[in-house]
């Protein structure tokens, strides 16, 4: 009997260290990096090479920004005339309009003037922003670095005209040129009462009328 016992003892005892192990959770350390230290160690031995790439991204991303441009602007030619005309500014509800209790309060198809009930507190400028004639003349005329004026392009760098007038300038996008019908530039577009008034203006026509004087002029010698 003492000799059962004394081959039992070993068995139960390690059964009770082993249990108590899993009891208690114990835990063993990985051999493998943490995750964290291996991404550092990877940045800090490539850290040049890294950073090379980041300021090529940089180059590159503000390059596109310098050069942006919409694909889709309308093309508009220099005006031949001056010209005033007011476009329709009536606007059509695509869809209904409801009320917080789902009433329809406005149907579609229902028209109105936006201008009835809001006023533009600035004129807006149209210029071809590649033209140097253009450019001279926003800039004589004293709508340049004018907050007065908004200068819509429908040509050119934004930001290198922006840097010429030193104010912000921005394209003429489609939904522009289509809603005021233009089709030339410079044009000068005006909130008059409940209306807009598009103001092409011709800078060849100036030109020919001080050949006209000098012409005349010429003709008493």
């Amino acid at each position: 009997m003492k000799i059962i016992i004394f081959f039992l003892l070993p068995v139960f005892l390690f059964s009770s260290t082993l249990m108590k192990k899993y009891e208690t959770g114990e835990t063993f350390e990985f051999a493998e990096k943490n995750m964290l230290e291996e991404i550092k160690e990877h940045i800090e031995n490539n850290r040049t090479e890294i950073e090379a790439k980041l300021d090529e991204y940089k180059k590159t991303a503000k390059e596109k920004v310098k050069n942006y441009k919409p694909t889709d602007l309308k093309k508009l030619t220099p005006a031949i005339k001056n010209n005033i005309f007011y476009p329709d500014m009536t606007y059509t509800n695509p869809d209904n309009v409801y009320d917080n209790n789902g009433n329809i309060i406005y149907p579609k198809g229902f028209q109105f003037n936006p201008l009835d009930y809001q006023t533009i507190p600035y004129q807006m400028i149209v210029i071809d922003g590649s033209s140097k004639q253009e450019l001279d003349w926003l800039v004589t005329k004293n709508y340049a670095d004018n907050m007065k004026y908004m200068i819509l392009l429908s040509d050119g760098n934004y930001q290198e005209v922006g840097e010429k007038l030193k104010q912000p300038v921005f394209y003429a996008i489609p939904k522009i040129t289509e809603k005021f019908n233009l089709e030339h530039t410079p044009s000068i577009i005006t909130q008059i009462g409940n209306k807009m008034e598009v103001k092409e203006i011709c800078l060849s026509c100036k030109d020919e009328v001080e050949v006209k004087k000098w012409r005349n002029q010429y003709l008493y010698f």
